[in-house]
């Protein structure tokens, strides 16, 4: 909890302009949530079975349909997580980007449909992001 309210700060000063949380209904990351939309300063999160373990990468981009967030974090488990911002921005799910826990990526939305297209703007790890914060 510490170290993700850390990390939180560093994303805080980052001042990326996002407006909501979707996160997966699991107890640890939606206490990840709560902790980001405390330190951000957002409303509450909002639960989406989209962002469970075991579902694909398509599966997982599905929540930004479901969303009229300009700029969500989304909270949710390895390996989807990457495997979503891989299909995001290179249209394979088999990409080399790894997040860690509470860890971040973000990129910029070029269109929804037929599918999420985005392009890669940051990558950061959980200690970048503690940095961040001092």
């Amino acid at each position: 909890r510490k170290k993700t309210r850390a990390a939180a700060r560093g994303l805080k000063r980052l001042a990326l302009g996002t407006d909501a949380i979707l996160t997966s209904p699991l107890p640890r990351a939606a206490e990840t949530a709560e902790i980001l939309a405390e330190v951000l300063g957002l409303p509450r999160p909002r639960i989406s079975e989209r962002l469970s373990p075991g579902n694909t990468a398509a599966q997982i981009l599905e929540v930004l349909k479901d969303t009229d967030a300009n700029s969500p974090i989304l909270v949710g488990h390895e390996p989807g997580l990457s495997a979503a911002v891989s299909l995001f921005i290179s249209a394979t799910d088999a990409g080399s980007i790894e997040l860690r826990k509470a860890g971040m990526a973000f990129a910029r939305l070029k269109t929804l449909s037929p599918r999420p297209r985005g392009s890669l703007v940051l990558v950061l790890t959980p200690g970048t992001l503690r940095k961040l914060a001092k």
